[in-house]
């Protein structure tokens, strides 16, 4: 009987933890944009030229820059905080453009 009740006991303290544990919110990155996402294309032979292209979520190309003459390391946080910064100017003006036109459209 004494069995019975720690197994009972310690199956409520797996499923408490479980459920206490779901409640934590996610946490999103700092470099992180709901708006789209960037790629960074390089090559080994030309470290110092790099495309970077701007996806939006759906995954249609907005826009594509090369910058040349720096060497982009993606793993840096600086790095990717300056990318999402260009991402999120890219989307603004690609929203206000397609508004722009679905207006004259209609």
């Amino acid at each position: 009987m004494k069995a019975i009740k720690i197994i009972l006991l310690a199956c409520l303290l797996v499923i408490g933890s479980t459920v206490m544990g779901q409640s934590k919110s996610i946490k999103i990155k700092p470099w992180v944009c709901t708006n789209g996402f960037w790629v960074v294309e390089s090559n080994v032979k030309m470290p110092l030229l790099n495309k970077i292209r701007f996806y939006t979520n759906s995954g249609l190309l907005v826009e594509e820059k090369e910058m040349n003459g720096t060497r982009l390391n993606v793993k840096r946080r600086k790095v990717k905080i300056e990318l999402k910064q260009m991402l999120e100017t890219v989307m603004l003006a690609y929203e206000q453009q397609h508004k722009s036109e679905w207006a004259k459209r209609h």
